[in-house]
């Protein structure tokens, strides 16, 4: 497929923001709990003005159709077990894959491959009636995105995934959990800050 390069800025390996997503360990539980999955190659209009979450499109080695990022945002944000799919043919799109993940999906092959194969074409035809309803529903705009809640939401995913193994592990007090539950809140609020300004940004 043939990008546009005076048109769009390619974000791949090794950006990163990419390079976060394969080698945070607490990033598995996005992945494989919540299905939240990122594309291999992103591309940012630099022709627009508009807010930097408004200007990234997905694109689909199978069709070149150059699909608009907020198809998988709020409420398709997650789901995406078995990748991603193209609005436009319902082609794969390569997406990256964690370590952890990778290291987790290896030991327990033995149960989730009877999954993929008695489920995963129900999951494609779930994801066609999901573009209809996002696309009916219409695309979120950067301006009205709950940046609080997403940051206090990450925050509360990584004390569970992070925090609480280790503290039931090494058998911690009350005290030092909580002392953990603040951290990742004050980490989440900061997380929600930060992404606030970068999606939002304009050129």
């Amino acid at each position: 497929m043939e990008i546009d390069t005076n048109k769009y800025k390619v974000w791949k390996l090794p950006h990163p923001m990419l390079l976060h997503w394969i080698i945070n360990p607490g990033i598995a539980f996005n992945e494989l709990v919540l299905g939240q999955r990122v594309p291999k190659v992103t591309l940012i209009d630099q022709t627009s003005d508009a807010p930097l979450m408004e200007r990234q499109y997905i694109p689909c080695p199978e069709c070149s159709a150059v699909n608009d990022g907020r198809l998988w945002s709020k409420g398709n944000s997650f789901g995406h077990w078995f990748g991603l799919i193209c609005p436009e043919c319902h082609g794969r799109i390569p997406c990256l894959w964690n370590i952890t993940s990778l290291l987790l999906l290896a030991v327990t092959v033995p149960i989730w491959i009877w999954i993929k194969l008695f489920a995963e074409q129900k999951w494609v035809e779930w994801q066609k009636r999901r573009f209809s309803e996002v696309v009916s529903s219409g695309l979120p705009e950067a301006k009205t995105v709950n940046w609080v809640r997403m940051g206090l939401v990450f925050g509360l995913v990584m004390f569970c995934v992070l925090s609480l193994p280790i503290a039931y592990l090494e058998g911690i007090g009350m005290r030092a959990i909580g002392v953990h539950a603040l951290l990742w809140l004050a980490g989440g609020l900061l997380f929600g800050f930060l992404m606030k300004r970068h999606l939002t940004k304009q050129k």
